[in-house]
């Protein structure tokens, strides 16, 4: 069982302890060796980017800061990403972490690994009765992936609060990745992307036989880049079907 806890990070099963927000690379490494075999295939939006698979579960722990950050070991944990594993990814080079395959919204039955908060296990029910259980209150640093109508979902994210002063290459005040570090993807390389249109908004893919899906950890960043990819008039495809 995983239990996320809010503004300290997440609780590993089998006894493995507690990955923290705040921990370095190096830390999170080992923590998350306790599980498995750690892949390090680089990422978009962080300057180190660590999974490990558990189950039928995937965890990714990402860094707060953008390929251009001088200082990478200084940075720290900041980001989780808990979804559903069966989709491979691959690396590419400088670019980021992507997905092969149908989108992972498609989860018609609940995950084997419980992913728990607040006493709430998140792929145990359909997506709909966990956002009603949760409340309109739920926690801010939380974000779920869209599930099909009656479908679980496939992914949660999950932050800390932004510390102050984090990075030179971040948006003032936000602790994000600086938009601009990323415009070659709605400027000089838009040719080499596509936009995914989805039930919930957007999903942005690179170009190729097959087609991958960007992985990110940054949420809000995503949803920015989406919109600058649109505005440019980069290519729009219908969305796969629902399995």
């Amino acid at each position: 069982m995983f239990e996320l806890l809010p503004g300290i990070g997440v609780l590993l099963p089998d006894g493995v302890g507690t990955l923290r927000f705040g921990m370095d690379g190096a830390a999170t490494r080992r923590t998350l060796a306790g599980l498995g075999q750690v892949r390090s295939p680089g990422g978009l939006d962080a300057t180190w980017i660590f999974t490990v698979q558990w189950g039928d579960l995937e965890l990714t722990a990402c860094a707060r800061g953008d390929r251009h950050d001088p200082e990478p070991g200084d940075l720290l944990m900041a980001y989780v990403v808990l979804s559903r594993a069966g989709h491979p990814r691959r690396p590419i080079p400088g670019r980021g972490v992507v997905g092969r395959g149908a989108p992972g919204p498609a989860w018609r039955g609940p995950a084997a690994v419980p992913v728990v908060l607040d006493g709430i296990d998140l792929f145990g029910y359909p997506a709909a009765e966990v956002l009603e259980a949760l409340g309109d209150d739920r926690y801010p640093e939380l974000h779920f992936q869209t599930a099909v109508p009656g479908g679980y979902l496939p992914g949660v994210s999950f932050q800390a609060e932004p510390p102050p002063g984090a990075g030179v290459h971040t948006a003032a005040g936000t602790g994000a990745p600086d938009l601009a570090c990323y415009e070659d993807m709605w400027t000089t390389g838009r040719h080499d992307w596509q936009l995914e249109r989805t039930s919930s908004g957007y999903r942005i893919v690179m170009k190729g036989d097959p087609p991958m899906d960007l992985l990110m950890c940054h949420d809000a960043l995503a949803d920015q880049i989406a919109a600058n990819m649109l505005a440019a008039g980069v290519e729009v495809v219908a969305g796969h079907p629902a399995s």
